[in-house]
């Protein structure tokens, strides 16, 4: 498909006047088109507000050669994604197996030919479109997968569910709080984190959860729930790395420092967290899991409760805000339970607390949270 190229920005990088007028004639009737004479100002104008959507880049320019513009522009997350075209004499083998080597797209040798040129860039933007098209479906098939399975558990297992949303708030706010990149695998990693749980009774992880006394059949059925989860998961395309840290939730970690272990040791540091939340402490059997942990986790854990601001407080129904987390159970007026601790306080959540409230039929009229 076709798409509307009029408003598609080109950038020309070369150190000759001449040659950027050459290209400018050809390309300034259907592109916009920007201009740099060096290195420098190419990557000035690539990480802009307005990046052009393709380059086209001379190797063989003073100071910053054409090969280190294009090392710079893909290594960084801000304009990685911008197509390169090297255009150039040089023409041999070795030459055109570097310029793929550091991320160029293709290669246009001068002196240039008008109709290769504009066939080029036409095709590399369309077929850059397509695939930020095709990545944009991606996106959207993945967070709708798993918002589906977020489902199937808030309706099989409600437990398990809230442990999950809490899981997740913690796992990205730890991250963001010790400067970690947002990491979508680590993010869904931490949602479904408990999705092994589903077949465990809900009874039963609140008597976990809570610290009570379970059998050993009981402790092994929850102990399982990581490799559950993991084989639930690992099937699915783009999902494997966020089953390999699931499975590694209740595991020793090692020193690799590699995404999974990251991932882990932050789900680690969150059920901490969420531990600490609801003044519960866990059975021996799994304490003893999750305590021989690297040292890089346990100075995680220190760093992020020295780090934590906010606290406990009393708030009204009108002063509950999303964010904050339940520190008690909500029932109502003839014990029905509503909310259970540590439920995360969303406007959904506080629509219905108001909802019970305006019928008179809400027990509690001051809440216990945790304000993060």
């Amino acid at each position: 498909m076709s798409i509307d190229i009029t408003k598609k920005t080109i950038l020309i990088v070369d150190d000759a006047a001449e040659n950027i007028a050459v290209l400018k004639g050809i390309l300034s009737n259907d592109y916009k088109v920007k201009v740099a004479l060096n290195g420098e100002k190419a990557l000035q104008i690539s990480s802009s507000d307005s990046p052009p959507d393709l380059i086209l880049l001379d190797i063989m320019m003073p100071e910053m050669d054409g090969y280190e513009v294009c090392r710079r522009l893909k290594s960084s997350k801000q304009t990685n994604d911008i197509p390169v075209i090297f255009v150039t004499a040089k023409g041999e083998v070795g030459d055109e197996t570097l310029g793929f080597e550091v991320g160029a797209i293709d290669y246009i040798t001068k002196p240039v030919s008008p109709p290769i040129v504009l066939a080029r860039v036409k095709n590399i933007i369309e077929l850059h479109h397509t695939r930020s098209r095709l990545q944009e479906a991606l996106s959207k098939t993945l967070t709708g997968s798993v918002e589906l399975m977020m489902d199937v558990l808030s309706l099989i297992n409600p437990t398990a569910f809230g442990r999950s949303r809490n899981l997740r708030r913690h796992v990205c706010a730890t991250a963001k709080r010790l400067g970690h990149q947002k990491n979508w695998s680590i993010e869904v990693a931490a949602m479904l984190s408990q999705l092994g749980c589903i077949t465990i009774p809900s009874e039963l992880l609140e008597k976990i959860y809570n610290g009570e006394v379970v059998s050993a059949e009981e402790q092994a059925l929850f102990n399982n729930h990581p490799q559950v989860g993991k084989r639930l998961l690992e099937k699915i395309p783009n999902f494997q790395e966020a089953a390999e840290i699931i499975a590694l939730q209740n595991s020793e970690l090692d020193e690799s420092g590699s995404q999974v272990q990251l991932g882990a040791s932050l789900l680690q540091v969150a059920l901490h967290l969420d531990d600490m939340d609801r003044k519960r402490t866990k059975p021996v059997s799994v304490a003893k899991a999750t305590v021989q942990k690297p040292a890089y986790v346990q100075e995680t854990i220190e760093t992020v409760e020295e780090s934590s601001g906010g606290g406990e407080q009393t708030v009204s129904l009108s002063e509950l805000r999303s964010g904050m987390t339940l520190m008690c159970d909500v029932k109502t007026r003839k014990g029905m339970m509503l909310m259970k601790n540590g439920t995360e306080i969303t406007k959904a959540v506080i629509e219905r607390l108001i909802g019970f409230d305006s019928a008179c039929m809400l027990r509690e009229k001051s809440f216990q949270v945790l304000v993060s």
